[in-house]
């Protein structure tokens, strides 16, 4: 018997998440909280960001955060912080495709979407999104609200400082340091640490301030 579940944002990104939790099976996406959409997402039904505590009252006891970034990850941190003051629990939601090793530790909120993989004693903060395709190795550490975007790769022991995003098909090597808030652009191969807030773009990627 799948539990109801309230998601956070109608875009494209959330159109992925609810096919994941249609396919996963263990949650039923009953309403889409998006202030800019109107009718339904994928038959799911729309309704405003003041409708969260209706559907608490209504036993809507979960919710997960839909909305995608591409180095932002302010709309989600927003969503997340209004998630819980609502009371929602918000659970690691993963795509039955993608594999997520036994010993991985995923935090409250995660996405990670088919195709994905999270490799053995890999760490994911809250509200981490390996989007599909995406490879996190084994033991790489990720902070809160990073984004691995889809095809993006990271070696293992890689550590990502919060509000990272790594572009799609991204590739970074073993054992380095992505400081917070930076940025691996699209296609870089990233042989070297980056720096805090600095963005990172090439074959090899060098890095530049944001």
């Amino acid at each position: 018997m799948s539990s109801p579940i309230a998601v956070y944002g109608g875009g494209g990104h959330g159109r992925v998440v609810i096919d994941a939790l249609r396919l996963a099976g263990r949650y039923d996406p009953v309403a889409v909280l998006d202030p800019a959409r109107s009718g339904a997402v994928d038959g799911v039904p729309v309704r405003g960001d003041d409708a969260a505590a209706a559907l608490r009252a209504a036993g809507v006891d979960a919710a997960v955060i839909a909305a995608g970034s591409v180095g932002d990850p302010a709309l989600r941190r927003r969503l997340y912080a209004k998630a819980l003051s609502v009371g929602f629990t918000l659970p690691a939601i993963v795509h039955p495709q993608a594999s997520v090793a036994a010993t991985a530790s995923l935090s409250p909120g995660c996405f990670v979407a088919a195709g994905a993989v999270v490799g053995p004693g890999a760490r994911l903060g809250v509200c981490v999104i390996v989007n599909s395709n995406a490879v996190v190795d084994h033991d790489c550490a990720l902070g809160d609200f990073v984004h691995v975007a889809p095809g993006a790769a990271l070696s293992g022991d890689v550590v990502a400082g919060d509000d990272v995003h790594v572009g799609t098909g991204a590739c970074v090597v073993q054992g380095l340091h992505i400081g917070a808030g930076s940025i691996v652009g699209a296609g870089a191969a990233v042989v070297a640490d980056v720096p805090e807030g600095a963005v990172a773009v090439g074959v090899p990627a060098r890095t530049r301030p944001r």
